[in-house]
């Protein structure tokens, strides 16, 4: 009975053992989350493996091995050791047992990377911490706005696009209105154009809404897209309209044109007739003047 009394005790003392070591083995690691094409990408492993040694660290992408070091093996040549996979060519002479040096990535190196450490023995505990890359294509152009006008009057229609250009995956493209995000229902969403050689995505978001006062409450009215994607590109384009003076005489419907020269009761002409008011009602009530002086020189002098 007392050895098995023993035998038990040295079981659980053995399992605390065990537990202890496993609680204390602590294992991160640095993966950028975005990285562009073509760029370089490190990846770090820290580990805290108390008072136990290295066994073995690893690295994976997915379920593949792609780096090992092993401190106890012999030879150098299988002391550490690199497997290239495709998106995934490691510089070996800048990578050792705390970090790996990806070269030159691309699409395919996107994915998640983990890294694993095994401690010494009797333990021979592993851990393992994981994150994920992903590689990206900034535009190489800046998003251009098309459509509008130079001039606006009180209730026409804004309608413009914002295009960007051959980035994957496609960037966020927001609307702004005299610095304020427009709201979702002045939206028009197109779909995604993509190039079949690279895979590039093309984005198109389009604005449509009514002017009204409140746009030219500080002058001019002006709009932007906003181009951003991940913390890698941030990039803008703007346009500015100026309130329209006046309608042109051409624009004019019968019964304005008519009502701007008829005489009245008092055989006067109705020179303001609808002029309207506003900072700019003087510059208006000039260019209406000049009109109708020379609709009455034509109707008094003929051509």
């Amino acid at each position: 009975m007392g050895i098995l009394n023993l035998q038990m005790m040295s079981l659980i003392f053995f399992s605390h053992v065990l537990i202890t070591n496993a609680m204390k083995l602590q294992v991160d690691i640095i993966v950028p989350s975005v990285v562009l094409n073509g760029k370089d990408a490190l990846l770090e492993c820290h580990y805290d493996l108390d008072d136990e040694g290295l066994y073995s660290l690893k690295w994976y992408k997915g379920n593949e091995e792609i780096f090992r070091f092993i401190p106890g093996e012999e030879f150098l040549s299988d002391r550490i050791k690199g497997f290239n996979l495709p998106g995934v060519k490691i510089d070996m002479e800048r990578s050792d047992k705390h970090k790996i040096l990806l070269q030159n990535v691309n699409f395919d190196t996107t994915g998640r990377y983990r890294c694993e450490i095994v401690a010494e023995g009797p333990s021979f505990q592993t851990m393992s911490s994981a994150r994920h890359l992903n590689v990206v294509q900034i535009p190489s152009e800046d998003p251009i706005i098309t459509g509008g006008q130079l001039r606006y009057s009180i209730g026409d229609t804004v309608e413009v696009n914002c295009t960007s250009k051959d980035s994957l995956p496609a960037v966020n493209l927001s609307w702004y209105i005299n610095g304020e995000q427009v709201d979702r229902s002045h939206l028009r969403h197109y779909p995604l154009e993509e190039v079949e050689e690279t895979g590039l995505q093309s984005t198109t978001l389009g604005l449509q809404f009514k002017v009204r006062q409140k746009h030219f409450r500080h002058g001019g009215l002006k709009i932007k897209c906003l181009a951003t994607l991940a913390a890698l590109y941030w990039r803008s384009d703007e346009r500015s309209a100026e309130p329209a003076a006046m309608r042109s005489p051409h624009n004019l419907n019968e019964h304005e044109a008519y009502a701007a020269v008829s005489p009245n009761s008092e055989g006067n002409s109705n020179w303001f007739y609808s002029i309207g008011s506003g900072s700019d009602s003087m510059l208006r009530r000039m260019s209406i003047i000049a009109l109708l002086i020379a609709v009455y020189l034509t109707h008094q002098f003929g051509t």
